[in-house]
């Protein structure tokens, strides 16, 4: 089966490097204002794709809880607001948290 890459990336030699495919595990979290959940990374995932219909904040970890920041955090243990793609570097599981009523989806690469 061909890959269907999500984009194109050309290396120093304008070679095109090898895309994501589509991905067959979606995750769709519905979350209430201001309750944290957690989601359980799949097995095998290393990239996973956010998307969501209102504000929501992101953690990564082994149990993260993620929070809706309500004073500065400089300590660099804030959760990320709306991520798109990234690496799993081998977090078992995923915060989500949004300070409104939204869906979450995430999409999972191998």
């Amino acid at each position: 089966m061909a890959i269907k890459p999500l984009f194109s990336i050309f290396d120093a030699y304008r070679q095109q490097m090898e895309g994501f495919g589509y991905s067959t595990s979606v995750y769709a979290n519905v979350l209430a204002a201001n309750v944290a959940e957690k989601v359980t990374v799949p097995t095998g995932a290393k990239y996973v794709l956010f998307s969501g219909t209102a504000n929501y904040y992101v953690a990564f970890g082994a149990d993260p809880t993620a929070a809706v920041p309500s004073t500065e955090v400089s300590d660099g243990s804030a959760s990320c607001l709306n991520p798109s793609l990234r690496a799993i570097d081998g977090a078992a599981k995923i915060g989500l948290i949004s300070p409104t009523d939204c869906v979450v989806t995430m999409e999972f690469f191998s």
